[in-house]
């Protein structure tokens, strides 16, 4: 029997009218972004939600660390952009794989800069190239709005002096182990103080950001809800993953990169205390996983197509955010969290400053080994029923990003329904 989804016309109509509202008097938004390629982020959703009401130009900043010659990735990554730069016709719209929906007018811009950030010569190359880009998409009679989420581009700030400016914080950059900090952080003050408005994703990150520019606003991430909620309310109609066919017992999963802000030894050490569990991650590996191989009870599936992932909700007993807190943690604000809880999953997340700030039913936090392996007992111990799953998806329906995006543009715009114009 289908269960009626609560994501009623009447709130997609309200979102929908609160962005149109707001995006208004904006010709389009020039997005700087990383690359269009891969899963979506936040980043992504948001920019397809307003490319329902104004054309999106994603333009493929440049990179944000000089590429290591002895990664056969960073030579992948160079290879694809090269590529798609000569493929990708001029003015191609383009719309993220396996998530459905009309085809919203997002144009993918792959300038080819060079890497190197806080290289002169680089710099130099560089500007050239983001000026011949930029020229035709300026309009001075209808200005854009910009929309920023790499920091290296506030190396190019006088380029983007004809309309407003957004920075969305989403990440404390110089914390990524990867990165110049020094630079990061200051690419991040430059883009706070010169921005109409800054957005930050966490609390933490928006202490980071107010200090540099007062208009500066929490908004907390969204979720694609339409996705993920029909593995809670329409499980029938969910095929259960070959990878997980042949399990007997429980289910605790997790999906996302795993990075070296992956408690790996922690999941390793649940894996260990609860020998009848299984563990799988659904994910690409970038940290030593070698301690989760030697667990008979742990599966590593690689990365999944993101159209698949409620696939494997579905058969979710609990789903985990093991990372590891520190001071890029402490800003983070998991995407994936708002993604289980959707699909009707009970979530165990490390206590991030994000995590204990929501107060939803069916999330627990916990320190340590020994806390992870108690919250996923406890919940095993008394699951969720069918009922139980639903009502824990419904109560993020307003959640979603469509609400976000709203929220976001009229922040950015000045502009909201019932507001004079």
């Amino acid at each position: 029997m289908r269960t009626e989804e609560p994501s009623s016309p009447l709130l997609e109509n309200e979102a929908e009218a609160r962005l149109e509202t707001a995006l208004a008097d904006v010709s389009r938004i020039i997005c700087f972004a990383n690359d269009w390629k891969g899963d979506p982020t936040s980043k992504h959703h948001i920019m397809r939600r307003f490319s329902r009401i104004r054309p999106v130009e994603w333009i493929e900043a440049s990179g944000m660390r000089i590429p290591n010659l002895a990664s056969s990735a960073d030579w992948g990554r160079i290879g694809r952009k090269v590529a798609s730069r000569f493929k990708r016709k001029p003015g191609e719209f383009k719309r993220k794989p396996g998530e459905g929906g009309r085809s919203e007018p997002v144009r993918v811009h792959t300038p080819l800069t060079v890497p190197a950030p806080g290289n002169p010569l680089a710099h130099r190359f560089n500007l050239g190239v983001y000026r011949r880009l930029l020229r035709p998409l300026q309009d001075p009679s209808r200005p854009p709005l910009h929309w920023v989420y790499t920091p290296t581009v506030a190396a190019y700030l006088d380029l983007l002096t004809d309309g407003p400016l957004v920075y969305h914080c989403v990440d404390r950059w110089w914390e990524f182990s990867e990165y110049d900090s020094e630079l990061m952080r200051r690419y991040h003050e430059r883009l706070c103080r010169a921005s109409s408005v800054v957005i930050a994703s966490a609390s933490e990150l928006l202490g980071d950001c107010l200090p540099l520019n007062p208009n500066s606003h929490l908004v907390r991430h969204g979720v694609d809800w339409g996705h993920f909620a029909p593995a809670a309310l329409n499980p029938s109609e969910t095929a259960k993953p070959a990878e997980l066919r042949d399990l007997r017992g429980p289910i605790v999963g997790f999906w996302g990169l795993i990075h070296d802000w992956v408690d790996v030894e922690a999941v390793a050490d649940l894996a260990r205390a609860l020998p009848h569990v299984n563990v799988i991650l659904i994910g690409s590996a970038r940290t030593d996983v070698s301690a989760l191989r030697a667990r008979p009870n742990v599966r590593l599936l690689g990365q999944k197509p993101y159209g698949s992932l409620p696939d494997y909700a579905r058969w979710f007993d609990v789903a985990l955010v093991p990372f590891r807190l520190n001071e890029l943690t402490r800003a983070v604000n998991p995407i994936k969290l708002r993604e289980y809880l959707s699909a009707g999953v009970p979530v165990v997340a490390t206590a991030l400053p994000e995590v204990t700030a929501m107060a939803f039913h069916g999330l627990r936090s916990y320190e340590g080994s020994d806390g992870l392996v108690e919250q996923v007992s406890n919940i095993l111990e008394s699951p969720l029923v069918q009922e139980d799953r639903i009502r824990l998806a419904q109560s993020m329906a307003k959640e979603s990003w469509e609400f976000k995006c709203a929220e976001m543009a009229e922040l950015a715009t000045g502009r909201s329904v019932g507001a004079p114009a």
